[in-house]
């Protein structure tokens, strides 16, 4: 499956952007009440929202996929609390509690801070058979997309996996395989934070050390001019300490809840656009399909300051008109008790390659608005045409 959340490493990365144009799903999700969790794993991961209608069930659906840690380290006065992890073999996430003394007023829920030397690891061969596996898959996607045999991309795949290995831990997750450190609430002397990276499924219970050091505000305040470049860091530092540190917490991921794969030739007209859709991933966040349309699509052509725009072809389709039908082709789900979920109002993402032929394919997604259980989806509505899974030749399921 092709997924527009991957994030994509290397040179890979540069030959497929060169093809590669994202155009972002910006719906917004319409206002419902919230939810008052029901388990450890909900209040844990506040950001993950609740179904109101059954928050008993997205706590189901967490602790499925969850690992609780309930580990504590205090360092000069400052404790630090991973409560658990939640894992879809795509994206890891981990709930941290810092409480700290004299945490700065202006410290609230999302306020960048400095985290650039906090980081994870995993035992020294586990990340070597991470990294192979990774670029393996990376060099498989690409050779999807441009259309050509695996062995091409391979030449260089010895060289890209010792270049990173050659970086080491610690710039490969924080620098390539990013991790991230956002803030999610405050209460009083508590900061809660969910720490999430990338991380695929390659590896079975894998043992994991998150390492904490040096948490504090930005000299600036801001903290959003940080860049990183060939492994120099530029931007302002850290300012205030909130953390010290340092403090390891090492766990072996329990569980993991990875996507249903289906693959078949759905055909589709939305919004007068040809679609044939081939791939379905039905995850416990989102939900992603592979397409291709069914008629070539005009390109779109940048124009110098003064030149007229060219007449677009009547005989092809318009390349806006193929986006907005993106947009809204994935309108809802179906579940096992006859529940229907409506998508047709949230956000995702979506990316498009033109083949030689004119033609143009690649995934579109759609985001929950809530955790569902992936094995409890039967049907997917596309442009209004219901889709039965069962129908479909189950990849992974």
């Amino acid at each position: 499956m092709k997924t527009w959340k991957h994030v994509i490493s290397g040179l890979l990365a540069l030959a497929l952007l060169a093809s590669l144009s994202c155009a972002a799903l910006a719906a917004e999700p319409k206002a419902e009440k919230a939810a008052k969790p029901t388990g450890q794993f909900s209040q844990w991961f506040p950001r993950l929202e609740q179904d109101p209608a059954a928050p008993e069930a997205v706590e189901a659906v967490l602790a499925r996929m969850g690992t609780a840690v309930k580990q504590s380290r205090t360092v000069g006065g400052v404790t630090a609390t991973l409560n658990g992890a939640v894992w879809d073999g795509d994206t890891l996430r981990m709930s941290l509690a810092v409480k700290a003394p004299n945490i700065p007023k202006e410290v609230a829920g999302k306020t960048n801070l400095y985290t650039e030397e906090c980081s994870i690891a995993l035992p020294e061969e586990d990340w070597k058979t991470y990294v192979r596996k990774d670029e393996e898959r990376h060099c498989e996607e690409l050779a999807e997309q441009e259309g050509r045999p695996e062995e091409d991309c391979k030449e260089g795949l010895e060289q890209s996996v010792q270049r990173f290995l050659d970086m080491g831990q610690t710039d490969y997750w924080n620098h390539v395989n990013i991790l991230n450190f956002p803030l999610v609430s405050r209460e009083k002397d508590t900061l809660l934070f969910e720490v999430w990276l990338s991380f695929k499924d390659y590896l079975k219970q894998p043992e994991v050390t998150l390492h904490l050091e040096n948490i504090a505000t930005y000299e600036d305040g801001k903290g959003d001019r940080v860049t990183w470049q060939d492994g120099k860091r530029t931007g302002p530092g850290p300012k205030d300490t909130i953390l010290k540190g340092p403090m390891d917490f090492t766990f072996q991921l329990e569980n993991v809840l990875p996507a249903a794969e289906y693959t078949g030739d759905v055909r589709v007209t939305a919004d007068k656009v040809p679609f044939r859709f081939t791939g379905f991933e039905i995850g416990p966040f989102e939900v992603n399909v592979d397409y291709e349309t069914l008629a070539p699509v005009n390109s779109i052509r940048v124009t110098k300051p003064g030149e007229a725009e060219p007449a677009p072809d009547p005989d092809k389709l318009d390349h806006q008109a193929v986006s907005k039908a993106l947009h809204k082709v994935i309108q809802g789900l179906w579940t096992k008790d006859g529940k229907f979920v409506d998508l047709s109002q949230r956000g995702g993402g979506s990316s498009m390659v033109t083949s030689p032929d004119g033609t143009c394919d690649g995934d579109v997604g759609v985001t929950y608005a809530f955790p569902i259980d992936p094995a409890a989806v039967t049907a997917v509505k596309l442009g209004g045409t219901r889709v039965e899974l069962a129908k479909l030749t189950a990849a992974r399921k």
